[in-house]
């Protein structure tokens, strides 16, 4: 058995912790740059605010005091990530990291796994202060279906979805009541594909002809309709492989005007890239600079700056 964590809203849940009086506030995080809105509350989706619309759009809603925002701030997130990837590690045998906000964690041979996933969420909660959503199922795409539905409809299953509770009936209306195209990996794309020939839901999906979706989409897609039948086809992943480049970024809350504002966000991105290196055991051969002004702003000048250097020699030293 497999469990999906993700945090709600996660990088608007990560300011929150900070400023618990905006919990029931519609607030909002931007990308680099401020440009658009790359993480809404709850309350701010209610307000019809859409992922990815560009901050000028709304800044009418912030002047009126509806909607409270912030500048991406990825030291926080990272941070409050690998709090809350350790706290789900200290309740189950092992995890995969997903992503900033999601992880997998391996519950075989474990019981009474609804209450494990309320507790999950209670210690997360206690500890980070971040809401998250469960879903536990025997393969990793059900869980993560099963997490889709968690956040779904959190306020009816309280943030978690154990699948083998349903009786086959039950998940039949659950799978037919999904469009296919929210599947994990299937996306919007292969979605319109798939619609095409007739499947739709989830349950479409699952009774689709197998041979036919393995010669028209590949064995990746048929592996994704076998784990959604519940046979699995992947296990964990729990060494994260080296990486091959490593980003450090981001966007300032004001406009930096000195020099010494920019050396000393360079100095710190350096400082915690060549600490990611050595906890890798690895070695830069290239470092790069990259500075860009609010591309949105239209009423201003822009400039866009890179500068690329090879190191003498590969080096991990600060």
């Amino acid at each position: 058995m497999f469990a999906l964590i993700d945090g709600n809203n996660f990088y608007c849940s990560c300011e929150r912790v900070y400023r618990p009086e905006l919990k029931q506030q519609p607030i909002i995080v931007l990308s680099n740059n401020d440009g658009c809105v790359i993480s809404r509350s709850s309350e701010a989706k209610d307000i019809g605010i859409k992922m990815g619309v560009p901050y000028f759009q709304i800044q009418h809603l912030i002047q009126q005091r509806k909607l409270t925002v912030f500048s991406s701030n990825y030291e926080l997130y990272a941070d409050l990530s690998r709090r809350m990837m350790n706290t789900i590690a200290s309740l189950v045998p092992a995890i995969e990291i997903y992503s900033i906000d999601e992880c997998f964690a391996d519950l075989h041979n474990l019981n009474n796994l609804h209450q494990l996933g309320h507790n999950i969420r209670n210690r997360i909660q206690q500890w980070v202060g971040i809401p998250t959503c469960v879903g536990i199922a025997p393969t990793r795409t059900l869980a993560k279906f099963c997490n889709h539905l968690a956040k779904r409809y959190r306020h009816h299953f309280n943030g978690v979805i154990v699948w083998t509770d349903w009786n086959p009936n039950i998940q039949q209306r659950a799978l037919a009541s999904t469009p296919v195209s929210e599947i994990w990996g299937i996306g919007r794309r292969i979605g319109q594909k798939l619609a095409a020939q007739g499947i739709h839901t989830a349950l479409d999906f699952i009774n689709a002809h197998t041979p036919t979706l393995r010669k028209q989409f590949g064995v990746v897609l048929e592996r994704t309709q076998r784990e959604m039948q519940g046979l699995p086809c992947s296990e964990l992943i729990i060494n994260e492989a080296s990486r091959q480049h490593i980003v450090r970024s981001r966007s300032f809350g004001n406009i930096i005007t000195s020099l010494n504002g920019l050396q000393a966000a360079i100095s710190h991105h350096i400082s915690a890239g060549a600490a990611k290196l050595r906890q890798q055991n690895s070695h830069a051969h290239i470092i790069s600079v990259f500075i860009y002004t609010n591309r949105f702003r239209h009423d201003q000048s822009q400039y866009n700056g890179y500068q690329s250097i090879k190191l003498p020699q590969p080096s991990a030293d600060t």
